[in-house]
């Protein structure tokens, strides 16, 4: 009976704390347009990702782009259940222009620090880990 309780009562707490990036928009994002070619933002996204938000190899990097729709998405997943706690999002505007969408779970280290680096790491085009004020 003590099991059953502590099961329940587990199972109430994880609910109530969503992990990752929530499906109804309520995670932090930024949306902005570069100067860069979606191929270029694309790979920056990639290697910044791999770089900085791997938590020493604890989640992994998913990233696939569609070259006919000039478009593509760099993901950051844990190990656990494909937990996702970082996204970019890019779209060509055209040949020299692509908008480009960061979202996060919302907790640290995924959190508006990493909202900044991940921004500054495409406008610089360097990885940039932390993000300085």
């Amino acid at each position: 009976m003590k099991t059953l309780v502590i099961s329940m009562g587990a199972a109430v707490l994880l609910a109530g704390c969503a992990l990752g990036i929530q499906p109804d928009g309520n995670s932090p994002s930024i949306s902005y347009s570069v100067p860069r070619s979606y191929q270029t933002v694309y790979l920056r996204a990639q290697n910044q990702a791999a770089e900085c938000l791997t938590a020493k190899k604890q989640y992994d990097v998913y990233a696939q782009v569609d070259p006919a729709l000039q478009t593509g998405q760099v993901a950051v997943r844990s190990h656990l259940g494909d937990i996702e706690v970082a996204r970019t999002e890019i779209k060509a505007i055209d040949d020299k222009n692509t908008q480009v969408t960061h979202t996060v779970w919302g907790r640290s280290p995924w959190d508006q620090d990493a909202l900044e680096a991940m921004r500054h790491s495409i406008r610089m085009d360097t990885s940039v880990c932390v993000a300085y004020k």
